[in-house]
């Protein structure tokens, strides 16, 4: 081989191990923030409390664990593991705990402690980790899997979940924190006082982007800065506090109100956007501008740091898209090009297809104009709102209707409350009195009223539920049949002649209509029947399970075999046989 092509393979070989070592840091920083966290399909266990005293059934509502504990922890209720904790030590502050299975077996023995790593912030509403536990060994703490797999060694004084980043992990040591995720991979080094998330979110992302603010002491007190969540440091701890804007969702950017000596700044990732010369520095989301305080006057800048608006103004407040300022006990208001606005109105809300606005002036009656400050409604209204097609909800006082641009009248002005219901085309009106709740529809129309009821958003209809009735809708208004909402039950809750019985998808009376009221059969078979004020629960072969006995609050109960679900007063979900 002669030397030019030994040159050329040489450069070759360097061309590959470059790039492999640049896809090796590459996935080894993904790592830090790209895990695989353990799904719940089914919720196959849950706990139990027989005389204060805690269990675990299953999902026929069999005693898999005796009701012998003080507490007990099921972090992934689709897995056999259940933390059973009792005799509490005042001195150590800690229990002891042994880890069973469905057979009643010791596992993951050979840990001081396994526990499981509360947090009332994940997406499925289960109160645990349920990818990972911590365990205790020679009074440090480390993660194992869910399996029983050896995650880290026990390094650590303690180990927290963090709100909204289920497996991003608190580790602390010595007096210092850091973060690991939920396969031991450290995301920031154990040496910060104290980590905070940002509180960001977005529709896409939901709290994935979630940023961190740290903190140490340094020689002049607490020193913030701030790191992304991937673990890169994007502020160095020299500020006196971090605050992130985080109505501003852009994937890209991170947009920061940071103070140096009190004294803020604005920044877009590590980039100065406006000097730290203000005393304040606030967000207003819907103009998209930042109200800016110095010298103890009030000025307004862009995201891109322009001034809008000289700080000079005693005050400025934000009336839609006027702006009302103070200088000099003189009080003026100005649109977003700091022009003087003279119609007479202090308030300008401008409508989805921008042809009219809805104003108010000094006396807080609302109006609506179009372009050329034309009143188009004036009729007292003390609140308007536009909704969506130029219909508006009013209020006069304590009433809510709905209009539309021509005045005239598409929902009776009777309502305490009319909104939209998240998630759905639909309207929520409500009567205070009577606990009145009517759904609207996108066309203006009432589908439903019913009294004393309450609503419920399931993930593909919603639920309207009284004493004496339910009744089920699609998101757009459409009324529901049982069948179509419980497609895999074989029964279904039916009032007839005044009395609920169930029966079969053709309609044929199944299980004999003699109850006040019933629920549908849940996913785990069972439901609730309702006699004398009393509820009772029955499975699907028509068997009872358990006579009325209880006396509950609850209009929907939730039954598994002859528990009933319940709620202690901290949140904490159990199911019990407990007779008032």
């Amino acid at each position: 081989m002669n030397k030019k092509k030994i040159i050329i393979l040489v450069i070759i070989i360097l061309i590959i191990a470059i790039i492999a070592t640049i896809l090796t840091m590459y996935f080894i920083k993904r790592a830090k923030y790209i895990y695989e966290i353990e799904t719940v399909s089914n919720i196959e266990y849950n706990t139990i409390n027989v005389n204060n005293r805690y269990g675990v059934i299953d999902g026929k509502g069999n005693i898999i664990i005796e009701p012998n504990y003080d507490v007990i922890q099921i972090p992934n209720p689709s897995k056999p593991i259940f933390i059973c904790m009792s005799n509490y030590n005042t001195e150590t502050k800690e229990y002891e705990t042994k880890v069973l299975n469905d057979k009643k077996e010791q596992i993951f023995i050979g840990y001081e402690s396994v526990q499981a790593i509360p947090t009332e912030t994940t997406a499925d509403g289960i109160p645990f980790e349920k990818t990972v536990l911590k365990y205790k060994r020679n009074g440090k703490y480390g993660l194992i899997d869910i399996n029983g797999k050896e995650v880290t060694d026990p390094v650590y004084d303690d180990i927290s979940s963090i709100p909204y980043k289920e497996g991003m992990f608190i580790v602390s040591l010595k007096d210092k924190k850091g973060v690991i995720n939920l396969n031991g991979i450290t995301v920031i080094d154990v040496e910060y006082e104290n980590i905070t998330i940002d509180n960001y979110y977005d529709i896409n992302t939901k709290y994935q982007t979630t940023g961190f603010i740290v903190c140490k002491t340094e020689e002049n007190g607490y020193r913030y800065g701030y790191i992304n969540y991937k673990g890169d440091v994007i502020l160095k701890t020299e500020y006196t506090e971090i605050e992130r804007v985080t109505e501003i969702e852009d994937s890209k950017n991170i947009y920061l109100i940071a103070y140096k000596d009190g004294q803020a700044g604005l920044l877009r990732n590590n980039k100065v956007i406006l000097n730290y010369e203000y005393e304040e520095i606030k967000y207003n989301s819907y103009n998209d501008v930042f109200l800016v305080r110095r010298n103890g006057n009030q000025g307004i800048t862009d995201r891109e740091g322009n001034i809008k608006i000289d700080t000079k103004y005693n005050s400025i407040t934000f009336g839609g898209v006027y702006i009302n300022v103070t200088e000099n006990d003189e009080e003026k208001v100005l649109d977003l090009n700091g022009n003087e606005v003279t119609n007479g109105y202090i308030y300008k809300m401008p409508t989805k297809d921008g042809n009219y606005s809805i104003v108010y002036g000094k006396d807080e009656i609302y109006k609506i104009i179009d372009d050329n400050d034309n009143v188009v409604i004036d009729k007292n209204y003390t609140y308007i709102e536009e909704i969506d097609n130029n219909n508006f909800i009013v209020a006069t006082d304590k009433n809510n209707g709905i209009i539309n641009l021509s005045g005239k009248s598409l929902v009776d002005l009777k309502y305490n409350s009319i909104f939209k219901l998240d998630g759905t085309e639909l309207l929520q009106a409500n009567i205070s009195d009577t606990n009145t709740i009517s759904l609207i529809n996108k066309n203006m129309e009432i589908v439903v009223t019913m009294d004393e009821a309450i609503v419920e958003v399931k993930d593909n209809y919603i639920a309207l539920y009284s004493e004496k009735e339910s009744k089920y809708f699609d998101y757009s208004g459409n009324e529901l049949t049982a069948s179509q909402v419980f497609p895999k039950n074989k029964l279904f809750a039916k009032k007839i002649n005044n009395k609920w019985g169930f029966v079969d998808k053709d309609g044929n009376l199944k299980i004999q209509n003699e109850y006040d009221f019933a629920t549908q059969f849940n996913e785990y078979g069972f439901a609730g029947i309702k006699k004398d004020d009393k509820w009772g629960v029955i499975n699907e072969n028509g068997e009872i399970v358990q006579e009325p006995i209880y006396e509950l609050e609850s209009i929907n109960p939730i039954f598994i075999g002859k528990y009933y679900k319940s709620e202690e007063w901290y949140g904490n979900d159990f199911f019990t046989d407990k007779v008032e």
